[in-house]
């Protein structure tokens, strides 16, 4: 395993909270997940999660080694966009604190070993002022009130009275955000 694949189970486990979720995310096992973290503790020379009955949560002090290993692997991701002249990525903006629901996760990397038109995730401050400015073709957002106008949203997970977590994108999308969007169902 490279150490990009190792750093991406790495940047899903934190996103996640769990090696199980990370691995059934990357179509892996278990004990590779856990074998690609210890490799990268390693690596690094110190640990980067607590484990416990709780789940996986970041090690005190790890939460900016945690930050730069998903710059990293955004930054792989946008450089092999940069190979063509037409856009070969669909992006999905969202902040630090808005992680994407489980499923998201697992049919994005389903979808990027089956097309060749990659989709990348991206951390902003204002995700909706990316999605409108037409910088990243969807958004990833948490939302207690009324839908936003200007922009077509999708429910992917309902948190009660703490609100939803929606995916948004632009009226009339694009054709591969369109054929992204009719694979999420």
């Amino acid at each position: 395993m490279s150490d990009i694949e190792r750093l991406r189970l790495v940047a899903t486990v934190a996103r996640t909270g769990s090696m199980n979720v990370a691995a059934q995310v990357h179509g892996t096992s278990q004990p590779s997940v856990t074998r690609a973290v210890a490799a990268t503790e390693k690596m690094l020379g110190f640990e980067l999660f607590e484990r416990g009955s709780g789940g996986t949560t970041p090690a005190p002090g790890a939460l900016h080694a945690l930050a730069v290993i998903e710059r990293v692997v955004a930054g792989l991701d946008e450089l092999r966009g940069l190979g063509g002249s037409s856009r070969s990525t669909i992006r999905i903006c969202r902040t630090a604190t808005v992680s994407l629901p489980d499923y998201l996760e697992g049919r994005i990397t389903r979808w990027n070993r089956a097309h060749e038109v990659q989709v990348e995730q991206c951390i902003v401050d204002d995700p909706v002022a990316v999605l409108r400015s037409g910088e990243c073709d969807l958004a990833v957002v948490h939302l207690t009130g009324p839908m936003l106008e200007g922009v077509e949203t999708q429910v992917v997970r309902a948190l009660g009275r703490a609100g939803r977590v929606e995916l948004l994108n632009r009226p009339a999308p694009s054709e591969r955000v369109a054929a992204f969007l009719k694979y999420l169902g």
